[in-house]
């Protein structure tokens, strides 16, 4: 047995290569390069007197060859090759105990281009096609084919058994390769025409380690994954991909990220979706943040483990989401080019505008409301404000069902009402808006037709209902679905837990992913999201949650409404910036802030404080009297502020009783034109 002790004793040689600290892991204050942890638990050291690493977070310990063999993805007997390759001949006095250091001549890589050519020329492109991997991509990759394939690690293909010479048994193995030095030779056979034995070798490594199309590294927006086939799977669509062809190839991507420029890149990690593949990505995640690089990480639809199996099972959807990345990855580049370029060279975008992707709209079906919003909901962050009990979630909902009716997705977040009574709501609004204030019974017993919330929702009031009664609501329900179908109610609970904002988020993705359609996202409401840290303060969250709101609706380039709650002291106040003033988030990330007031709460020209709180007291009465009475009751929506528009108020009147508010004519619009004018008069 050779002696390979020289050659343990160059293990901080190897440390210091891929980027550890030998010094600072000698005092318990490095990372690990197998697992990543280490920096703050001190769990990862070298022991410089046994020339062996220890981590007590992954587990791992050993010398030279057992990290080599670990990180390069190396056998053992690989791992002493390749460390007698890098360190025969260094000047290892400083640590080695041994002096002697043999001379080795370096052996040559294997040129495996002649083989690939024969293997090329052999495949017949079933195994992949069956995976969903065209001829073109497989060409592309110079896929080969060897139907006796054995390991070139055996000099000769005969071994002697009881003396007698016999084949070493061979296997039908799909070629791929990744360099003209190295290459994946994988079994095509399926797992029930294998023994346990054979299995363990399905996938069979030759040549030196490396990732499988490198050269993706070069572009502008790379996935990133484990597999060779995963990586193949994403060009298949029209991505571009590098596969890391194992997690413990983290270190060898990260060196060549090191020694490259990565401006105007962005890596979107799309490793195996379970344990080890979401550990990996969460490790070279903070890799890549410690590098300055730019990244995403992907998600999966449930049950998909890996992008191959994303793409057998749903090919269409696959295609959409890996679009869907790269768009995001784009708008980070394009973001980046902002911050560090001269507006000169971002004016293209203007000069080929029309042929830019449309952006999102989506008609609330309030005429005026969509006149004053350039046409509708675009991208951004709308936030609504009122005080309690004066129809924010009506309104909301009303403006949900409109769009829906016109075929657009929404999801609605309902944190304080159940699904049931949002649909009740619906259902109610339908009965009036078919038959007004029309009347049943006879005598003293005539009573309203349509119906109210209460009485869509308690099943025994059925039973005193007459044929007419029962007939309208039967109408009102066949007139909801027809916004039914595109509407998504979640409530306030998430896999039995407070809703917080990372959930919306992963639902509006999911959703995304799934139906390949972007929606229109309610929010009911702010401050009821669960807080994203319970130790900060109320307003800390709800500025928290505001903020990653905005993000949400800038990431995937929708709408994102929100009802918030007003102060106390504006209860009697007129609606303005001063009534959100608990959280300055949504004064300054909302890109349209709405306020929702009883008509008549503005301030009116000479009036004395006390005659205007007696006449707001009498205003608010009256108001509360006719929802009492089932009667209408006039409001207000006031835009505050709209980033790229001006500010103006619509009329309505609301129908408490069966959630139901009516355009009346604007009360005040002021436009640009009008705005210049003022300014001109005044001068």
């Amino acid at each position: 047995m050779q002696d390979i002790s020289f050659l343990k004793a160059n293990l901080p040689y190897y440390l210091q290569s891929i980027g550890v600290d030998v010094q600072k892991a000698s005092r318990n204050n490095t990372a690990c390069p197998i697992c990543g942890n280490g920096v703050k638990t001190g769990c990862f050291h070298y022991y410089d007197d046994s020339h062996r690493v220890k981590c007590f977070s992954c587990g791992f310990s050993g010398d030279l060859i057992d990290i080599i063999a670990v990180t390069k993805n190396l056998s053992k007997s690989e791992a002493i090759r390749e460390a007698q390759n890098m360190y025969v001949g260094i000047d290892s006095n400083k640590y080695a105990k041994s002096k002697s250091v043999k001379q080795r001549t370096e052996p040559e890589q294997i040129d495996y281009s002649d083989f690939f050519l024969k293997a090329e020329k052999n495949n017949n492109f079933k195994y992949l096609q069956e995976r969903g991997i065209s001829s073109d991509t497989q060409r592309y990759f110079h896929i080969g084919f060897v139907s006796d394939w054995c390991s070139p690690k055996v000099k000769e293909n005969i071994i002697l058994k009881g003396g007698n010479p016999q084949k070493i048994p061979t296997s039908p193995r799909c070629i791929i390769p990744r360099n003209k030095y190295n290459y994946l030779a994988r079994d095509v056979r399926s797992n029930s025409e294998l023994t346990d034995e054979q299995k363990k070798y399905i996938k069979q490594n030759t040549g030196r380690t490396s990732l499988f199309n490198s050269k993706a590294l070069n572009e502008n927006h790379i996935f990133i994954t484990e597999g060779e086939i995963d990586a193949m799977s994403i060009v298949e669509v029209g991505g571009n991909a590098c596969a890391l062809c194992s997690t413990a190839n983290r270190q060898l991507l990260l060196n060549l990220l090191n020694e490259s420029n990565n401006q105007d890149k962005v890596f979107i990690l799309m490793l195996d979706n379970d344990d080890s593949g979401c550990k990996a990505t969460e490790e070279l995640s903070k890799e890549l943040k410690k590098l300055g690089i730019s990244h995403l990480k992907a998600d999966y639809p449930p049950d998909i483990k890996d992008p191959n199996q994303w793409l057998i099972t749903d090919r269409e959807s696959f295609q959409y989401g890996i679009s869907f990345f790269e768009d995001m990855a784009n708008k980070i580049i394009q973001e980046q080019k902002g911050n560090k370029y001269n507006a000169i060279d971002l004016l293209e975008y203007f000069k080929t505008i029309e042929q830019q992707p449309i952006g999102f709209e989506a008609q609330t079906g309030f005429e005026a409301l969509d006149k004053n919003l350039a046409g509708g909901l675009h991208e951004g962050l709308y936030i609504i404000g009122a005080i309690s009990s004066l129809g924010k979630t009506t309104f909301l909902l009303q403006i949900a069902d409109q769009i829906a009716t016109k075929g657009q997705d929404v999801i609605f977040f309902s944190l304080e009402m159940s699904k049931y009574e949002l649909m009740a709501k619906s259902i109610s609004r339908y009965t009036y808006q078919m038959v007004g204030d029309t009347t049943t019974g006879e005598n003293d017993k005539i009573k309203p037709l349509a119906r109210d919330t209460q009485q869509i929702l308690n099943n025994r009031r059925y039973r005193a209902y007459n044929d007419d009664e029962k007939e309208l609501i039967r109408l009102a329900i066949g007139e909801y679905e027809k916004a039914a179908s595109n509407i998504f109610i979640y409530e306030g609970r998430y896999k039995g837990k407070r809703l917080k904002v990372e959930n919306i988020r992963e639902i509006v993705k999911q959703h995304i992913q799934t139906t390949k359609r972007k929606p229109v996202v309610f929010v009911d409401y702010l401050q009821i999201i669960a807080p994203a840290d319970p130790r900060a303060t109320d307003k800390q969250n709800t500025d928290t949650n505001t903020f990653e709101l905005k993000e949400i609706s800038r990431d995937y380039q929708i709408p994102v409404f929100a009802v918030s709650s007003f102060n106390r002291d504006n209860y009697q106040e007129p609606v303005s910036m001063q009534s959100f003033k608990e959280s300055g988030a949504i004064e300054y990330s909302s890109d349209v802030l709405f306020g929702l007031q009883y008509a008549g709460m503005d301030y009116q020209e000479g009036e004395s404080s006390d005659r205007r709180k007696k006449r707001l007291r009498d205003l608010i009465e009256e108001n509360f009297k006719k929802k009492r009475d089932r009667e209408p009751i006039d409001v207000e929506l006031k835009c505050l502020k709209q980033r790229t528009g001006y500010q103006f108020s619509l009329g309505f009147s609301m129908m408490p009783a069966y959630n139901y508010f009516e355009p009346k004519e604007d009360l005040k619009e002021t436009t640009v034109e009008e705005e210049l004018e003022e300014e001109v008069q005044e001068i």
